[in-house]
């Protein structure tokens, strides 16, 4: 029998060895090359190896035309594309829409997304929202799009909008007389912030003495939601000449900076007594309980510490800059990482920070280096994206900005000058910016691409969009606030 023959057994042995070894190496070749695919390996039709990256393509209103260097490609936004390593010029195309483009560079194996073009009608409508006779005090929007406050005059009750409505209409808002200070005349209004819970709002009213004629000033809490509410801060807090800021954004709890002697205080709605904070402050920024400020205590000669602080009573230094300038500070959450923009205006150079305080606190002789510095001479203004995604320094036209995701930095000019009294660009939304120029809105993307000149608008007042981005409200020049719709009704 060939199960007791020992050669025959030796030769069924050696097949099964070939047969189990030829498997494994299908197993190990098909593994390889799958692991390859998902690194974005292929091979073209000459037999070349090529290694592709990933670009996943969005676009608000989606379903749009995609061309890759100037050919359609076989999908519409929202996509995801596989191209070789190389540069390419991509564009979106819809109908009815100005098209979107900008150039890229693919790396093999890389993933990039571009989830914020934004297409803009070619022709656009627009319709006269509510008319005034005479120019607003401020205009206002909270921060998620909802409420649009308005202050038609210094002595007028405000009125409030709500554009999540098909046609807003103004609703009267009237504050209680006893919030102001008796026998005082309002003589202007000026916006500090809104809270967190996008309901109140923290307003700086002027006034002047009906008697005496002297002047003053004092921090009014509104309630939008229910007037009734309102709170007259400075009374409550027994502020002074203190300026008032909300604290992480909440509105029963507040930080009192008294600029004559460089206090920083804090203070709450229900423990209103001030307890004193930071000392010898010359400018500070905030955000989740985190302090970045500017102090002359402890610093060399002719120098500045820029130190941080977090519900310690200990603080570092994070950088020393020279003496008698202007500082500019601020503070961000982005991705569960903390991220500090410091600047000063001399310096020509904007520093940003990750995670700041833990490098700090972790080294037995601290020195944090900054993961990026922009270069803007004697900047004026730096602020986040409101998705906290974005870092904006600017000085008049001349622009920075730097993507924490990306780890990519872009400067650039922007030719068209500022209408006053614009000082700096503002933030549309998480990715695009605005500004009016020559009486007219202009909109582009964070790295400077795809400029769009919109509808008239008076520079005096900050343009506002309904959540979802369908419509852009704006005040004109004949006092009268517009409603421009950014969505084109298919046929």
């Amino acid at each position: 029998m060939d199960f007791f023959d020992p050669k025959k057994q030796k030769r069924h042995a050696i097949r099964m060895g070939v047969g189990y070894a030829l498997i494994a190496i299908a197993l190990a070749l098909a593994t390889t090359i799958l692991v390859y695919q998902a690194y974005g390996f292929g091979i073209d039709k000459n037999g070349q190896v090529f290694q592709n990256g990933l670009v996943f393509l969005n676009s608000e209103p989606h379903s749009a035309d995609i061309y890759v260097n100037n050919v359609r490609y076989k999908s519409q936004t929202n996509t995801r594309m596989a191209l070789p390593a190389g540069q390419y010029t991509v564009r979106i195309s819809l109908s009815g829409y100005r098209t979107w483009q900008r150039a890229i560079t693919v790396e093999g194996g890389s993933v990039e997304r571009f989830d914020y073009p934004f297409l803009f009608p070619s022709k656009l409508a627009t319709t006269t929202t509510q008319a005034y006779t005479t120019a607003p005090t401020f205009v206002t929007q909270s921060s998620d799009n909802h409420w649009l406050l308005v202050e038609p005059s210094p002595t007028a009750d405000f009125d409030l909008y709500d554009l999540t409505a098909s046609k807003p209409t103004p609703k009267d808002l009237a504050l209680p007389t006893s919030v102001l200070t008796a026998n005082t005349t309002t003589t202007g209004w000026d916006v500090v912030e809104w809270a967190g819970d996008n309901q109140h709002v923290l307003l700086r009213r002027s006034y002047q003495d009906q008697q005496d004629s002297s002047t003053g000033s004092e921090y009014i809490l509104v309630d939008t939601q229910d007037p009734s509410q309102s709170q007259n801060l400075t009374q409550l807090l027994d502020a002074g000449t203190a300026a008032i800021s909300f604290k992480n954004l909440d509105y029963n709890e507040y930080y009192l900076f008294d600029a004559t002697d460089g206090t920083v205080s804090t203070a709450s709605i229900k423990a209103p007594t001030p307890v004193t904070y930071l000392t010898n402050v010359i400018n500070f920024a905030e955000d989740s309980n985190m302090v970045l400020y500017a102090t002359t205590a402890g610093a060399p000669a002719n120098k500045v510490l820029i130190r941080i602080r977090q519900n310690t009573d200990t603080a570092y230094t994070l950088r020393t800059v020279d003496a008698g300038t202007t500082y500019l500070l601020n503070l961000a959450n982005y991705s569960g990482d903390e991220y500090a923009v410091v600047a000063a205006q001399n310096q020509n150079e904007v520093y940003i920070y990750q995670s700041p305080l833990t490098a700090l606190t972790s080294q037995s002789q601290p020195v944090v280096a900054p993961i990026e510095i922009l270069k803007i001479n004697d900047p004026t203004y730096i602020d986040f994206s409101p998705n906290g995604r974005f870092v904006l320094a600017e000085n008049a036209g001349s622009i920075g900005t730097y993507d924490l995701e990306n780890n990519n930095a872009y400067a650039y000019q922007v030719n068209t000058p500022l209408d006053a009294p614009q000082s700096h660009v503002n933030w549309m939304d998480g990715y695009h910016l605005d500004m009016v120029s020559d009486g007219k809105v202009l909109v582009f993307d964070f790295d400077g691409a795809n400029m769009q000149s919109l509808v008239p608008a008076d520079a005096t007042f900050v343009l506002a969009f309904d959540p979802n981005y369908h419509f852009l409200y704006a005040f004109n020049t004949s006092h009268a606030l517009t409603s421009t719709s950014l969505l084109v009704k298919q046929q």
